[in-house]
């Protein structure tokens, strides 16, 4: 089975300042930029296509299409006119194009996660599920969440909404390209937004509706890095966890 590989890089800037105004995918750990990190856990992914969601201006003011191609041979580009109404829209623009009977692994460029997301999916695969997001423990009202069932199964999601202690990390899998396409299809149909944004991981109640099996692979905190804060931005530079 074929995946495409959609990492997410088209976000606004969250910090006006950082780095010369480099997007922060770019952010360097340990010598090499955000975006490289975050390729480094897909590699043992078989049978990938890698897709990359940039904003059209910092395609031209950054290159970072030449730096995708370096990264992975291959890869293809989504050109993003403008800053979408969240992370949702962005990859729909990126993956209505694709092979729909493929399997879609979405991933935030802004985020690391220490796992090799190829064990994660096989994982998701032996389970026989239609979807699956990488957990954590949390009650911040920072991330998206996930409430589970006595099964482990997710009956419910939300953006910036702590409905569970399960906060996800910005890693979401599809069985299907197409059964995320058209979930955020029906999210957009239903105004199913948070603040007037769309983001990805509540697509999973448009499958939890259509009897889909969503699961979690939950991971330590101490293995997740984000950076949706000034001091989160501070520490993965010095190379840190928190």
């Amino acid at each position: 089975m074929s995946i495409n590989i959609l990492i997410l890089a088209a976000g606004p800037v969250e910090f006006e300042n950082h780095d010369g105004g480099y997007p922060l995918c770019l952010t360097e750990v340990d010598g090499a930029p955000l975006l490289e990190r975050v390729i480094e856990s897909t590699r043992q992914v078989q049978d990938s296509r890698y897709v990359y969601a940039f904003l059209e201006k910092d395609l031209e003011h950054f290159h970072l299409d030449q730096i995708a191609q370096l990264i992975t041979p291959d890869a293809s580009i989504a050109r993003i006119p403008a800053c979408t109404q969240g992370s949702a829209c962005t990859a729909l623009l990126a993956a209505s194009g694709l092979d729909g009977d493929a399997e879609l692994l979405v991933i935030s460029a802004n985020e690391l996660v220490d796992v090799n997301l190829a064990e994660v999916l096989v994982d998701f695969r032996a389970r026989n599920l239609d979807g699956g997001t990488i957990t954590f423990r949390s009650v911040h009202p920072r991330y998206s969440y996930v409430r589970l069932d006595d099964q482990g199964l997710v009956i419910e999601a939300a953006q910036q909404n702590p409905i569970s202690q399960s906060a996800t990390v910005g890693v979401f899998w599809f069985s299907r390209t197409h059964e995320f396409v058209d979930a955020v299809k029906g999210m957009i149909r239903k105004s199913a937004s948070s603040d007037g944004k769309f983001y990805v991981a509540p697509a999973y109640n448009e499958m939890v509706l259509r009897q889909k099996r969503i699961g979690v692979f939950q991971v330590d905190k101490g293995k997740y890095h984000p950076v949706k804060t000034e001091r989160q931005l501070q520490s993965i530079e010095r190379g840190n966890c928190e």
